[in-house]
């Protein structure tokens, strides 16, 4: 894309790095517009995990911009050196990720290429994520001509990218997961050999635990990366924030010890950082709970089992802590539970200035509460009616905003985006098309997309095999016979066309009798039915190419009758060479029976 420079701000001397692009890209359609939007954009980018935008310009058609200068290694350079992460690094690298994704997704920014390449290590623990809008400034993954790089950015890439869908803050999730991944294994999540290879595991094959590469992962870190790996985004987190309160209880629950019989491996010193976010629920949970005693009878119910769920336990504490009583109801004081989720809870609030409120002790909570006067009805119903009525016109907003779309609706905006000859388009709308056959189904144009989900499924399964006859070759165990039948019959297609029309007919007439069977296997049924499409397909390119290939014999016989008086001798090799090249072939029959007739009427040559 350029190159990079060490520079000096004349103003204030502070060391800075300067990324002067390409002069041809400044030439190409659009991209200036797109370089002077998306660095409008990263502006408003202000964290200490994002290597910070300076400012940007252009000199003698160059364009360039200036960012924070980062002196130390990148997780890339890191992993090539050899160097293995353990969970606490890996963990502690991933909340430090999730506040700056946090913070670019609250202002609208997606970074959509989160590798290793593009997090560095600005000292010994703080990571900065670097590149932000450079995928989008760059466009699509086929705008990218260095293989390596190209392939560099595919291993971490979500299904949704990798599927050409709408882009989504979810896709940085899937990537972190990725980089977590390689992290601890030593290798990212699936490994290929090209590029469209690498694009197909993306979408569709799911990685090995990483525990088999990093034996000492716990379950629960396991657990998460999964969950950031899932093909469909939905399955993710729903923020950046709730992953990273996730992995700060996890490490909790993983690092203290407890006094209530349970305890938990690790050294408090390893424990990673925890944001200002947690240390504040978690003095709250706890002061509460100072405050209000909550008695142990009332309390331990709801906890999950801390030696089974400590994650679980820490969590429900704090919410439990914030919703009880400050007595028993008769004016006397329960007793503290001996709770090892509020123990593990409070070992980790640090007791550096604290707010006043969340440090107030019984008595003066009483003290205070005494010196306030009381409010009466008429004082506190002015409040509680406008309340009412701002949650009603909050909720006759939400119920207008979530109400399902109308048939027309959701209609035009399939045909919108769904191209009839596309079935990539189709893709992109696939619950769409759900949910209209779901919720219509006597409406006229329900065959219609009837017809798209079947294409949708046989397109589905057509790449599926094909996976699987690259990764594994026809004898993978998984694979059924009408499966392989199929996959041989496409093998064959390029070769010999009319040779797999053949073979795909007999597949069909070997399988399809079975179809309206309930015993039959879906998968089966469905093989069958993409036989069929791609014979219908294969049919029609061999007519086109019967069509060329005659006209072309013809014109070769034509050219051998000229030469037939005036020699003999080459017109009888050209006869010859059609009846050997086409004798076999049905459907060049009758140009084959041309030939041999004229072969036969030549005078007998003189090398015969």
């Amino acid at each position: 894309m350029g190159s990079v420079y060490e520079g000096t701000d004349d103003g204030s001397g502070q060391k800075v790095a300067i990324k002067a692009l390409n002069p041809q890209l400044a030439q190409a359609e659009g991209f200036r517009e797109r370089f002077e939007a998306e660095i409008e954009s990263l502006k408003t980018l202000r964290h200490e995990g994002i290597v910070r935008l300076y400012g940007y310009g252009e000199q003698d058609g160059i364009l360039f911009y200036s960012m924070e200068m980062i002196y130390g290694s990148s997780l890339e350079d890191e992993l090539k050196a050899g160097r293995r992460f353990n969970w606490r690094e890996v963990t502690d690298i991933a909340i430090q990720l999730c506040g700056a994704l946090k913070n670019a997704h609250d202002h609208g920014i997606i970074h959509r290429d989160i590798k290793p390449a593009n997090i560095l290590f600005a000292d010994d623990r703080q990571v900065k994520l670097a590149d932000f809008g450079i995928a989008r400034l760059f466009g699509t993954t086929s705008s990218l001509t260095t293989a390596g790089g190209v392939l560099g950015t595919a291993d971490y890439m979500s299904p949704e990218q990798a599927d050409g869908r709408p882009v989504t803050a979810r896709c940085d999730q899937y990537s972190l997961g990725g980089v977590m991944y390689a992290l601890l294994a030593g290798r990212p999540p699936f490994r290929a050999k090209s590029l469209p290879e690498m694009l197909q595991l993306q979408r569709f094959a799911q990685p090995e635990p990483v525990s088999r590469y990093a034996p000492d992962t716990p379950k629960q870190l396991e657990g998460v990366i999964a969950q950031l790996l899932a093909k469909d985004p939905a399955d993710r987190f729903p923020n950046t924030a709730v992953l990273a309160r996730h992995l700060q209880a996890m490490v909790m629950a993983l690092t203290r010890p407890t006094h209530d019989g349970f305890s938990l491996a690790g050294d408090a010193s390893e424990l990673p950082a925890i944001g200002p976010d947690l240390h504040q629920s978690l003095a709250l949970a706890v002061t509460q709970a100072e405050a209000k005693q909550p008695s142990a009878k009332t309390l331990k119910p709801l906890l999950p089992d801390a030696a089974t769920d400590p994650v679980g336990a820490i969590q429900s504490a704090i919410n439990v802590a914030e919703t009880m009583p400050a007595d028993n109801g008769d004016g006397s004081k329960p007793q503290r539970p001996e709770s090892p989720a509020l123990a593990i809870a409070a070992a980790q609030v640090a007791p550096a200035t604290p707010s006043r409120a969340v440090f107030t002790t019984v008595e003066e909570d009483l003290a205070r509460r005494q010196q306030q006067p009381a409010r009466s009805w008429t004082v506190v119903a002015g409040p509680l009616a406008s309340l009412a009525l701002a949650l009603a016109v909050l909720g006759g907003l939400g119920l207008y905003l979530s109400r399902p779309s109308s048939a027309d609706q959701l209609y035009e905006k399939i045909s919108s985006h769904a191209d009839a000859d596309d079935v990539d388009s189709m893709r992109a709308v696939e619950r769409q098309i759900g949910q209209f056959v779901t919720r219509f189904p006597d409406d006229p144009r329900t065959s219609e997309l009837k017809q798209y989900q079947q294409r949708i499924e046989l397109d589905r399964m057509n790449r599926r095999l094909q996976l699987h006859s690259r990764r594994g070759g026809l004898a993978d165990p998984t694979l059924l016979p009408v499966e392989v039948l199929y996959l041989e019959a496409m093998n064959t297609a390029s070769a010999s066309p009319d040779e797999a029309i053949a073979m795909l007919e007999s597949l069909i007439k070997l399988y399809s009798a079975d179809n309206g069977s309930k015993t039959t296997d879906d998968r089966s049924a469905l093989c069958v039915q993409l036989a069929e499409r791609q014979l219908v397909q294969l049919r029609e390119d061999f007519a086109k190419l019967t069509v060329r290939q005659l006209t072309a014999i013809r014109d070769r016989l034509a050219a051998a009758d000229a030469l037939a008086a005036k020699n003999p001798d080459e017109a009888r090799d050209m006869y010859q060479a059609i009846l050997n090249l086409y004798g076999d072939r049905p459907w060049a029959a009758a140009v084959v029976t041309e030939a041999r007739l004229r072969l036969s009427k030549l005078p007998a040559g003189t090398h015969e």
